[in-house]
């Protein structure tokens, strides 16, 4: 019970830090900030709301989700390492 408590700070803590180390890589940290956020606000949810995040639908959709937050990452770090060349 307390480690859901837990995992939305350390989302919030990870968020606060990627923005404020990360502000010269430019869109790479703000999109892995907006990964945190989403993480922090579905994790916060599931311990704060008592909502069921991870069961279902919700599950398939948290899913998704991540794969397409991973995907833009993907592209996000190939376009910024394809510039610097």
């Amino acid at each position: 019970m307390v480690l859901q408590y837990i995992y939305v700070f350390l989302w919030v803590f990870l968020a606060v830090m990627v923005l404020a180390v990360g502000r010269k890589e430019g869109l790479l940290a703000y999109v892995m900030a907006a990964f945190f956020v989403f993480m922090t606000v579905w994790y916060g949810l599931r311990a704060f709301g008592g909502i069921a995040m991870f069961d279902g639908v919700l599950l398939i959709v948290f899913r998704c989700l991540l794969g397409a937050f991973a995907v833009g990452l993907g592209i996000v770090w190939y376009l910024k390492r394809r510039g610097g060349k």
